[in-house]
């Protein structure tokens, strides 16, 4: 994947918004537009990453983790034992977890099993002043006390908007953004019929790219690695 950094962008893409050239703010405007659609829209090449948590606790004796700038979620954790080097894989439940009819309701800090992570929401929940930093997300961590693991997460990448020339563009594939241009310019004459025409030219780009980029993976199968615990033989499921 070249890099495209916000200074290139602006330079490349001008010619579909503006006359007066890279240096007019609706141009970087329009790119903030575009990249915050793809960046919200799926699962493209450079939208997910991993990120590593340190797990603290509140007053309350509930372990967990905020994410930071720049993560919107987390997908997938595993939870690392710095002293064995073992790690645990665990579910990401959802806020609504505690709520569900059919669950165990709302677990103690104490609670000791499998690996969970469960969303908590936005924190703070409440507005944050100007020119304060984005709303990060809460994940309380169930399964171990102590809890001094490493999380190792997959996440997912969230929108940041983009201020300096040397900010990268991520996705960065030039034609996605060149008919991203385009149909932001039919949505702003609300030409909405021929501006989907151009954004399904550009997740096309986006779609191809990624299923190029993953092309060479394997297919992964599911390991049951607590069936003959605490030995390292592995049965497969």
């Amino acid at each position: 994947m070249a890099s495209l950094t916000f200074a290139q962008a602006k330079t490349l893409l001008a010619p579909y918004i503006s006359s007066v050239g890279p240096t007019d703010p609706v141009v970087a405007a329009a790119i903030n537009f575009v990249n915050e659609r793809f960046i919200s829209s799926g699962q493209f090449r450079g939208n997910r990453f991993i990120h590593s948590f340190t797990v603290s606790t509140d007053s309350e004796g509930n372990n967990y983790f905020d994410t930071v700038t720049g993560i919107e979620a987390v997908l997938k954790v595993l939870a690392v034992d710095p002293d064995y080097m073992t790690g645990e894989l665990g579910d990401v439940m959802p806020d609504w977890y505690p709520w569900d009819e059919g669950g165990l309701g709302w677990l103690p800090p104490n609670y000791v099993g499998d690996l969970q992570i469960v969303r908590q929401g936005n924190v703070p929940a409440a507005p944050l002043p100007s020119g304060a930093t984005a709303d990060t997300q809460r994940y309380r961590v169930l399964g171990k006390i102590p809890e001094n693991r490493s999380m190792y997460c997959i996440v997912r990448r969230a929108y940041v908007p983009l201020v300096n020339d040397s900010d990268l563009l991520i996705p960065s594939n030039r034609n996605a953004y060149r008919y991203g241009m385009q149909a932001f310019n039919y949505e702003n004459v609300n030409e909405l019929e021929r501006a989907q025409v151009y954004w399904d030219y550009a997740f096309k780009c986006l779609n191809d790219e990624t299923a190029s980029f993953e092309d060479g993976e394997l297919a992964q199968i599911q390991i049951q690695t607590k069936a003959f615990a605490p030995g390292i033989m592995q049965n497969l499921v």
